[in-house]
């Protein structure tokens, strides 16, 4: 009765594997089918791929290289300004009882729920007094901003979890805060840092609203921006768009496979306390 049982759940969980994996890779296979079409043949209807028109990628990638790039480096330097500033927050908040402690996580939260396009009037017009439109700096800012408060929680769960026999022995040997925080604490939870630090990226990566309103001039536009102008009042380039999509979706992915292992042992370690 127990092996059926076993054999049940195996099939259960190779069908919902399979269902899963299939709506994940639909999206993609049926854009590279677009990336593969002429555009004078784009209303056939293809089950598989008629056409093998390569020349669409080359004319994507000449489209959208600069703006991959511009997109990758917003990206890392929201990244690297979330996480200087979200760890040692996240390990105060985790290791210090202090008064309104649990207040603050709760507010962390709750900024979490509030759709970001509503504070997007205020910032415009607040970076337009400042001067700083258009500008990548301004961008990196809000990008940072609108995503710490999320990597904040993430890293005080794994904070939390780590035993705080490893602070004591720090304190007994003479390190400070930020000597604990930065020769102890660091090196060993590079799991934990790097689930946030992969939520920033690629929430920055694929940001579209934000520089809609901060950016206007088009060689400062990230990829979202430009596969966007594609689109315009008389023609919707289909093809290229495809093809741009299917380029622009490798840095990210590549970057979350080479950093799976971190970001698996950094969630189910947190999940262990918090």
């Amino acid at each position: 009765m127990l092996n059926r049982e076993s054999l049940a759940v195996k099939v259960i969980r190779v069908f919902l594997s399979a269902a899963f994996c299939l709506f994940a890779l639909v999206p993609i296979y049926s854009a590279l089918i677009v990336a593969l079409t002429p555009y004078s043949n784009m209303l056939e209807a293809q089950l598989f791929p008629h056409y093998f028109e390569l020349s669409n990628f080359v004319s994507a990638f000449d489209l959208i290289g600069d703006n991959i790039l511009n997109s990758f480096i917003y990206a890392t330097s929201a990244t690297l300004l979330t996480t200087a500033i979200s760890v040692p927050a996240a390990y105060a908040i985790a290791r210090y009882r202090f008064k309104f402690r649990r207040a603050v996580l709760f507010s962390l939260l709750l900024t979490q729920m509030m759709a970001g396009i509503v504070i997007l009037p205020t910032l415009y017009k607040t970076f337009n007094a400042l001067g700083m439109l258009d500008s990548p700096l301004s961008l990196i800012l809000v990008y940072s901003a609108v995503n710490l408060a999320l990597v904040v929680t993430i890293h005080h769960g794994y904070f939390a979890s780590l035993p705080r026999e490893i602070d004591e022995a720090a304190e007994i040997d003479g390190c400070n805060y930020l000597q604990t925080l930065w020769r102890i604490i660091f090196p060993i939870s590079g799991p934990g840092i790097a689930v946030g630090a992969i939520f920033v990226f690629i929430n920055s990566y694929n940001e579209f609203v934000i520089p809609l309103f901060l950016l206007s001039s088009a060689k400062q536009y990230p990829l979202t921006l430009t596969v966007y102008s594609l689109v315009t009042d008389t023609t919707i380039r289909w093809h290229i768009m495809a093809a741009a999509s299917l380029i622009g979706i490798i840095p990210p992915v590549a970057i979350f496979t080479f950093f799976q292992k971190y970001i698996i042992k950094g969630v189910t370690s947190g999940a262990v306390k918090g």
